[in-house]
């Protein structure tokens, strides 16, 4: 089995196993001010599957671009989905998930999805120590 791991910047991979290609978020082109990946969304000519972690630019902004050029099925969030149709991506290559479900991508290749959710220290204004683990009980209300 061939695999190859490329990192193009911030939280962004391509996945290769043997003629699989699988993008980890797409934020490939990059504000101006932040280094250069090396390759260009418009570079791209070949994705089966981009698998976006949560649904900030910096993770999800290029997967439009590569679902459209390549055909590839984009999985993501309820959200991640609701923006990659109004970015003009067929539903056909969308897959909403919330965490728990298997994906087969290749007759050997599944992805276990997990729950996509950030950190939520910014409601607290006395943060905890980094080692410690929120979980988003801080008393703070839903429309807060």
């Amino acid at each position: 089995m061939a695999v190859t791991l490329d990192w193009l910047g911030c939280a962004t991979f391509r996945l290769n196993i043997n003629d699989l290609v699988v993008f980890l978020d797409a934020y490939i082109d990059r504000v101006p001010s932040a280094a250069p990946t090396g390759i260009t969304v418009d570079a791209i000519k070949r994705a089966d599957w981009i698998v976006v972690g949560h649904s900030h630019f910096d993770h999800l902004y290029g997967a439009e671009r590569i679902a459209t050029a390549t055909g590839a099925t984009i999985i993501g969030s309820y959200e991640t989905v609701r923006v990659m149709e109004a970015m003009g991506v067929p539903l056909s290559q969308l897959m909403p998930v919330a965490g728990g479900e298997r994906v087969q991508l290749a007759k050997d290749v599944v992805v276990h999805v997990y729950p996509s959710q950030h950190s939520c220290v910014w409601t607290n204004p006395s943060m905890p120590a980094s080692d410690q683990v929120c979980l988003g009980d801080l008393g703070v209300l839903y429309h807060e």
